[in-house]
């Protein structure tokens, strides 16, 4: 019968799926221990290879646990092997440095081939030599190419090209030299969506309108998000004696910071995005993960800024996406009070409530015709190509801030294209 080898810190051997509990156990306790974890499935403990029984959920099941029980989550590499004599098993590969792991709510070291729960003077030293997971994650695609985000820096004054240079420059490499998880969702190849989606009433009961924004840099996708979600923000007038009063519907600048901060401080190994979630009477911005365990409610609400993803972070910052001043929570806060703010399940939701609810045309856009101000919009672009939204405005009679919300929603109905960039592009428009 093959054999292959013994357990050890980084080796864990299991006959089958049913000690999926201890499997987890062993692999929380190695990467603490050693930042991998390599689990085989249908192996003797003395390394003899028995076979495991493989159905068609089989390595589902086994995604799933690790999915549900590591924390914070890890990619694991699962695959079906087989011996000389034909038997199957199962090899479970991870890794990780965001020091310390859990598995439901424990924290365990391996010492050999035995799993423990870590001392308090162990729990100290994993904090204090905990890495970026985001950096020491090895993308699984290595064929990642960065013009989006190349032109995003030489916007901002870099002096980039898509080669080496930019993948040391700007994280985008692991210890080994291999294109890690930064790079995966900076790349134009990155493959992990954010979405915007829109409901009837209060509930999520009901789902009347979703626009998914995925295969470019993550960059990118974060600004369309941001342009989309600005353009719905509806102005309500209010006129009394001898005054006149323009509100907002939500504020957008708590907006932006809830939705960056949102996507710095994603846990974005478990290729879920953040997402935003629009209803009659609020906006929701959810992420996923928690603030660190280490950082206080009070230092949170206060700003201290202590990003998840640090590295990321610095991108951002250099493609002036935001600041590194930790202003944003009590922006939202000033805005919205600390009850925006819920922290529960792993999740961040941060809730905007409306001044007012929302319009029909907004609640379900594609159910509604242009409007007399976007038409006028529209006709100015057709007239002109060549045309700059100041020029827009005054050939349309909008206000140039209303005509930059107006143009995100002509882009987003398909009806005009921008050509080129911001200083020598034109309007191609399209069919109504």
């Amino acid at each position: 019968m093959a054999n292959i080898g013994r357990e050890d810190e980084t080796q864990e051997f299991k006959e089958s799926t049913a000690e999926m509990d201890e499997a987890m156990e062993a692999i929380c306790a190695m990467l603490n221990n050693s930042g991998k974890a390599h689990v085989f499935f249908g192996v003797r403990d003395d390394g003899t290879v028995i076979g495991q029984m493989i159905g068609k959920n089989t390595l589902k099941d086994i995604s799933k646990s690790v999915r549900e029980s590591i924390e914070p989550p890890v990619i694991a590499k699962i695959k079906v092997l087989d011996t000389s004599d034909g038997k199957e098993y199962i090899s479970v590969e991870t890794q990780g440095t965001a020091r310390p792991y859990s598995v439901k709510g424990n924290i365990l070291v391996r010492t050999g081939a035995e799993n423990r729960k870590a001392p308090l003077s162990e729990l100290k030293r994993m904090i204090l030599s905990s890495g970026d997971n985001l950096l020491d994650t090895s993308s699984y695609n290595q064929e990642l190419t960065f013009k989006e985000l190349c032109t995003l820096l030489r916007d901002n004054g870099f002096d980039v090209q898509d080669d080496e240079r930019l993948r040391k420059s700007f994280g985008l490499l692991n210890s080994d030299g291999r294109l890690n998880f930064q790079a995966q969702l900076l790349s134009d190849q990155n493959d992990i969506p954010l979405s915007v989606a829109m409901f009837r009433g209060t509930d999520r009961s009901d789902m009347t309108f979703r626009k998914d924004y995925g295969g470019r840099s993550l960059l990118t996708e974060v600004n369309q998000v941001l342009d989309f979600v600005q353009a719905q923000n509806e102005i309500s007038v209010q006129v009394g004696p001898g005054s006149r009063k323009e509100r907002e519907l939500f504020d957008g600048n708590a907006f932006r910071e809830a939705w960056i901060n949102a996507c710095v401080h994603n846990n974005w190994i478990g290729h879920i995005a953040p997402t935003v979630h629009i209803f009659d009477d609020r906006m929701e911005i959810i992420s996923y993960g928690s603030i660190p365990y280490w950082l206080s409610l009070d230092d949170f609400f206060s700003g201290k800024s202590l990003p998840v993803n640090d590295a990321l972070m610095r991108v951002f910052v250099q493609t002036r996406l935001t600041e590194h001043t930790g202003h944003g929570i009590p922006v939202i806060t000033s805005a919205y009070g600390k009850e925006a703010f819920d922290l529960t399940n792993g999740t961040v939701t941060v809730t905007l409530r409306f001044h007012g609810l929302r319009s029909a045309a907004s609640r379900h856009p594609e159910e509604y015709p242009l409007t007399e101000r976007e038409m006028s919009v529209l006709d100015a672009i057709r007239s002109n190509p060549n045309a700059k939204l100041n020029d827009v405005a005054y050939m349309s009679g909008v206000s140039r801030a209303y005509v930059g919300k107006i143009v995100v929603k002509l882009k987003d109905k398909g009806l005009i294209e921008r050509i080129g960039n911001q200083r020598t592009g034109y309007w191609k428009v399209r069919q109504a």
